[in-house]
């Protein structure tokens, strides 16, 4: 049965300031991810768009898991990094 997670962490300097939301199934990243951005000088809303993207990775694991019933992945919100692959299109 697979296993889905997600995992949010800081945008690279050159997409901009805020978070990237990647999906995960049997820890093998899913292809494409969502970013939640905010201006650099608003410290409030990086934590509110750190919220959303989070709520939304929930949601994501949530659907997948009801839609096939299985097992879903309680990942910490900042998790080291592990070498990806990084294509860029």
């Amino acid at each position: 049965m697979p296993r889905y997670s997600f995992k949010v962490d800081p945008c690279p300097p050159e997409e901009g300031y805020g978070w990237v939301l990647r999906y995960f199934e049997d820890d093998w990243e899913i292809p494409g991810y969502e970013l939640f951005l905010a201006p650099q000088d608003v410290e409030w809303m990086k934590e509110v768009e750190f919220d959303n993207a989070r709520f939304s990775g929930e949601l994501w694991v949530e659907e997948m898991v009801s839609d096939v019933g299985v097992e879903a992945s309680s990942r910490s919100e900042k998790e080291p990094d592990f070498p990806q692959l990084d294509l860029k299109f």
